[in-house]
């Protein structure tokens, strides 16, 4: 329970602040008016003029439970960070929200997974880009969402970030 209230208090605070930072992920980290670094038991807000740290003993950041129009998270993926920016700064003028994962897999596995994800849940796919050492998939949903997953070696495994501009 405590879980979904938080989850679902995310989408107000970015609405409230325009924009939420969740995690210690380097692009989260960055400016911004409102951060939440995400541990497994407790939420840490740190916001000008006010600092909060939540016991939430069910909450776990793996990427088990995100779903986005069918496509979930490679399977054993940590999340790392959630950055929502409700401003419309950013992305051409569009809202996004970016959830940064890590995966002990090799990004090769990740790849496949997600190519394969997209094509099961009906997304067209435009080519793949090049973002420093990532490998960006570029996605669009059946309801015209722009949807990039970046995937990139990290030790022995993977990091990228999962960006849906809407």
């Amino acid at each position: 329970m405590r879980r979904s209230i938080m989850l679902l208090a995310l989408p107000l605070f970015a609405l409230a602040a325009c924009e939420v930072k969740v995690g210690d992920d380097d692009k989260a980290a960055a400016g911004g008016n409102a951060s939440a670094a995400v541990e497994k038991s407790h939420v840490s807000l740190d916001i000008p003029g006010f600092s909060a740290k939540v016991d939430i003993p069910a909450f776990d950041a793996s990427g088990e439970d995100m779903d986005i129009d069918g496509i979930k998270l490679y399977p054993g993926s940590q999340v790392t960070g959630v950055d929502i920016k409700a401003d419309g700064k950013d992305a051409g003028g569009k809202g996004s929200v970016r959830i940064g994962y890590v995966s002990a897999d090799t990004p090769d596995k990740l790849q496949a997974y997600y190519e394969k994800a997209a094509k099961d849940n009906g997304f067209t796919a435009g080519p793949n880009s090049k973002d420093g050492q990532a490998t960006v998939l570029n996605l669009t949903s059946k309801d015209s969402k722009t949807v990039q997953i970046a995937i990139e070696p990290h030790a022995t495994g993977s990091k990228g970030a999962l960006t849906i501009l809407d």
